[in-house]
């Protein structure tokens, strides 16, 4: 697997973009975490979890909705929302390797977080390409999660969390 790393510029960039989606969708917070369930950013109001914990769920949630489409006979599913009594989660995939995570509240709608979401996802996509590019690793070559490695991340999620 490549590497790569964010630069002062690069994060400074990236963090303008979540600040902007966060000021236009009025949502609470965004987090970018890679597929191996690392966080890479976040912006917004800090929540009182922890986000390394966050960010590993947020990553084998897409893996594992990313074997329901397999079995359903599709490619997979870009984006995914979750939807509870006072907070909501929208998690769309940027790149093969990175997933935008955005919490949001009553206070906007599923319908202003996804469309001010496509823009943000267009910006972050330009700014990964141009990380990757700098770091000589083409972000459609990157290689997706391998399957029986979601599973034992689920496994020790589930026994760390009691479920």
């Amino acid at each position: 697997m490549g590497n790569w790393a964010l630069y002062e510029e690069d994060i400074a960039a990236v963090q303008a973009i979540l600040r902007e989606l966060l000021d236009t969708a009025y949502a609470e917070g965004a987090l970018l975490v890679d597929k191996a369930g690392q966080l890479i950013l976040n912006a917004g109001t800090t929540p009182d979890f922890d986000l390394h914990a966050f960010s590993s769920l947020v990553s084998a949630d897409f893996a594992a909705n990313s074997e329901l489409a397999r079995l359903l006979g599709e490619e997979g599913f870009d984006t995914l929302v979750h939807q509870g009594g006072r907070q909501n989660l929208y998690l769309t995939r940027v790149n093969p390797r990175v997933i935008l995570a955005v919490v949001y509240d009553k206070r906007t709608s599923l319908g202003i977080v996804r469309h001010r979401i496509k823009r943000c996802v267009v910006d972050l996509r330009e700014s990964f390409q141009r990380l990757f590019d700098k770091s000589q690793v083409p972000a459609a070559s990157l290689p997706m999660m391998d399957p029986s490695l979601v599973r034992g991340m689920e496994s020790e999620l589930e026994r760390a969390f009691g479920q």
